[in-house]
C-alpha cells in the first residue's frame, strides 16, 4: 500500500499524509491486472491551488488504471475545511458553528444573531441568510430585504477552483468544518493537482 500512497503523492503533489486501503478480497486482482477495482484514500492535508486553504480529503475511487496517466472511472471526494479556517475566513464578528449553521452577530451592537447556511453555485461558496433572531424572536429571511440578504452573500463569497473533472454535489457545515461532496467520472488524476 505504501507504493500506492507514494504514487498518489507523486500524482497530487499538494497532498500529504496519504493513506490508502484496498479491500482484501480485491488485492489479488489488483496485483495481477492493469487496473484496481476500488480503493479508499485519505489525505490529511490537501492545499487548494491558488489559496492557503488546507482540507482533509476522503476519496472513494473505482476502476483505477495503473497506466500513465492514471485515470479513475468513478471518483467521490469529501473535502473538509477545518472549523478554525472557516471561522477565520467567514468575515463576520463572533462567528460560531451551531449544528449545521453559522451564527453571527447581527444588528446594532450585535444585539441579535443571524443564522446562515453554506451554499455553492457557479464555482463560489457563500453563506445564505436563513433567519435573524432579536430578543428571542425569529425573523425569517423571506421577511428581510434583498439588500440585507445580498450583503451577507457578497461578504461571505469565496471563489473555488475545483479540480478538473469534479463537480460539487453538496456543501454542508458541521463541528468538523465545511464539507464539500464532489463527484467525477473518468477523471485523470494528475489534473486534480493542476486545477
Amino acid at each position: 500500500m505504501s507504493r500506492i500512497a507514494a504514487r498518489v503523492e507523486q500524482e497530487i503533489p499538494n497532498a500529504s499524509g496519504v493513506s490508502v486501503s484496498i479491500p482484501l478480497r480485491e488485492l489479488p486482482g489488483a496485483l495481477a491486472s492493469d487496473s484496481i477495482k476500488s480503493m479508499e484514500i485519505k489525505i490529511e492535508r490537501f492545499l487548494f491551488k491558488g489559496s492557503n486553504t488546507n482540507a482533509e480529503l476522503e476519496i472513494s475511487a473505482s476502476r483505477i488504471s495503473k497506466s500513465q496517466p492514471t485515470r479513475v472511472g468513478s471518483l467521490n471526494v469529501a473535502a473538509t475545511i477545518p472549523t478554525a479556517t472557516i471561522l477565520q475566513s467567514a468575515n463576520f464578528n463572533d462567528a460560531q458553528i451551531v449544528g449545521n449553521t453559522l451564527q453571527v452577530s447581527a444588528g446594532a451592537g450585535g444585539a441579535g444573531r443571524a443564522t446562515l447556511i453554506p451554499k455553492y453555485s457557479s464555482n463560489q461558496i457563500y453563506f445564505e441568510l436563513v433567519s435573524v433572531s432579536f430578543l428571542g424572536n425569529d425573523i425569517p429571511a423571506s421577511s428581510l430585504t434583498d439588500e440585507v440578504k445580498d450583503e451577507i452573500r457578497n461578504r461571505s463569497k469565496r471563489s473555488l477552483n475545483l479540480p478538473q473533472g469534479l463537480q460539487v454535489r453538496s456543501v454542508s457545515l458541521s463541528d468538523r468544518g465545511l464539507s464539500l461532496e464532489m463527484q467525477g467520472r473518468d477523471v485523470q488524476v494528475n489534473r486534480l493537482a493542476a486545477s
